[in-house]
């Protein structure tokens, strides 16, 4: 045989077998799991209580991350997830909350509305347009040039689509209304046809109907030991949250937990998922939050209960994906949301100065003081998120200074109870600040497309709520954290206690997955295999 000939089938045997082996050591299906709600000490309490599959696994058997600084304001769940995965702040990525005031149309709107849209089993017209830079899905289906497979499933619109970026192959989230799976054609297949079975063969409905009462005897519960009736609870997840209300509780329910693991298992097997050379990504959002959930702190029976049965789905999906695939070939990361230790309501019980601040009285209160000096006009056009907007046509009309009115505005604010700092957004902009400060953490939550004309922050301990009382970002602490762990591809079991950034995270998920960084990335990959 020549040896020239003899060295080409070498060579070619070397390559198959480098491609083999490379295919065997990359991770082949990138698992994110976001818990809404969770938090690290909740973990630490609850221990001895999980199984040793679920939560126990996720968060002893890899990396733990225990504490993940998020340097801007908190503002609700799609804002920490658009960063975590985009490795970048709200001032480049532009997902500065769940919801924003639109100024052109004058209306409080979802941050991903999309009137060019339509929606999927849903009245809702979104899409991830306004998220301005790459996520890691994004990243992982542009680098295998769309041989990936991406799925996005949870609760909550916003959330979800913060969750599978631009380029996942198809979303899906609870509707509370109309009890089903919903989507947007945005994606490229819509809403998973799994979803869509499940909606029509009364598999939704079936889960969604079931009856939550405590998993084991009220007595066992750990964390309510201080109650002094521990009393049984009975939750039907189709209940009205209140009476005049077309939502249901469903999404503060096992029910949600459970349909989401449900149609994860769904998509992995029938789009056998991280079967080939190509990684795939399932993002899961769940929850642990529970109907009239008025404390954070782990203090109530239906908290450890939606834990512990969420602890139960965990395990069962785990193992699925670990038998299927290989335990080494699958990449974990679940992670929580900003969220403070105690609610207002617990702070005061000890004393503590706090409160909730509601915007609906100081802004009447800002516009009459505005007429007084103005003139009988609407001066304030809207607020939302400690974002106050000012009548610039009008103001522009009147030939009235801008800026004058703007501090006169600022001043006034001063005078509430509960407001901390008020600035104008040309300040904010100009401003020479030091990374760590306050200024630095306003700044980084702000993007020019959705800024008021004045951004208040809130004392400590102080939440701000919208209309229906729900919290505008759940934590009002001046450096805040977020619970992260790594499991699976062969990361070894270790705490990592020095200090990280959330935008740290998105490269090293990037860096296992052999994918290139997000377009805005600004963190830097954390050393998890030595």
């Amino acid at each position: 045989m020549p040896s020239s000939f003899k060295h080409k089938i070498l060579s070619t045997l070397w390559l198959l077998f480098t491609v083999q082996f490379a295919f065997s050591e990359q991770a082949r299906l990138f698992v994110g799991i976001m818990v809404d709600g969770l938090q690290q000490r909740h973990i630490e309490q609850l221990n001895e209580r999980f199984s040793h599959s679920g939560f126990k696994k996720l968060t002893s058997q890899g990396a733990a991350l225990t504490r993940v600084a998020c340097n801007f304001v908190a503002a609700g769940n799609a804002s920490d997830i658009a960063t975590l995965t985009s490795g970048t702040i709200p001032y480049y990525h532009g997902v500065v909350s769940n919801r924003i005031y639109n100024r052109f149309s004058g209306k409080i709107e979802s941050v991903f509305q999309d009137a060019s849209q339509s929606g999927i089993e849903s009245h809702l017209t979104l899409s991830a347009r306004h998220f301005r830079s790459t996520n890691v899905v994004d990243e992982l289906m542009m680098a295998h040039q769309k041989q990936s497979k991406a799925f996005a499933i949870g609760l909550h619109a916003e959330d979800v689509i913060a969750l599978g970026g631009h380029a996942a192959n198809g979303v899906a989230w609870i509707d509370e209304d109309s009890i089903r799976w919903s989507s947007t054609t945005y994606y490229q297949d819509g809403m998973p046809w799994q979803a869509l079975n499940m909606n029509e063969d009364g598999a939704f409905q079936r889960i969604a109907d079931r009856v939550w009462q405590p998993l084991y005897n009220p007595e066992t519960y750990v964390t309510a030991v201080d109650e002094k009736k521990l009393q049984s609870f009975e939750y039907h997840s189709t209940t009205k949250k209140h009476e005049q209300s077309p939502s249901t509780i469903i999404k503060n329910t096992p029910a949600a937990n459970s349909l989401v693991a449900e149609l994860a298992l769904r998509l992995l097997h029938e789009h056998d998922l991280g079967m080939d050379e190509f990684t795939d990504a399932l993002m899961l959002q769940f929850t642990v939050r529970t109907p009239n959930d008025k404390n954070l702190a782990l203090r109530s029976l239906e908290k450890e209960d939606m834990y512990l049965r969420l602890d139960d789905e965990l395990q069962f999906l785990i193992q699925k994906i670990e038998n299927k695939i290989g335990a080494d070939k699958v990449l974990f990361v679940l992670f929580g949301n900003q969220t403070a230790g105690y609610s207002p309501e617990e702070l005061k019980a000890y004393h503590v100065d706090a409160g909730y601040f509601n915007a609906n009285r100081s802004m009447a209160l800002l516009n009459s003081y505005l007429m007084a000096i103005y003139g009988f006009e609407k001066w304030v056009t809207g607020y939302y998120g400690k974002h106050i907007f000012l009548n610039k046509k009008l103001i522009e009309e009147k030939g009235i200074d801008f800026r004058e009115m703007q501090e006169l505005a600022v001043e006034f604010m001063l005078e509430f109870e509960g407001i901390q700092s008020a600035f104008s957004y040309a300040q904010l902009m100009q401003m020479g600040v030091n990374p760590n400060s306050e200024m630095a953490k306003l700044r980084n939550s702000t993007h020019k497309n959705t800024a008021g004309d004045i951004i208040l922050t809130l004392m400590p301990g102080w939440l701000e709520v919208d209309d229906e009382s729900n919290p505008v970002g759940e934590s009002n602490d001046l450096v805040s954290y977020l619970p992260v762990w790594f499991y699976g591809a062969k990361i070894p079991a270790k705490t990592i206690t020095g200090q990280y950034q959330i935008t740290d995270i998105a490269p090293t998920i990037s860096e296992i997955l052999n994918i290139p960084f997000t377009n805005a990335n600004l963190g830097k990959p954390i050393e998890l295999i030595n």
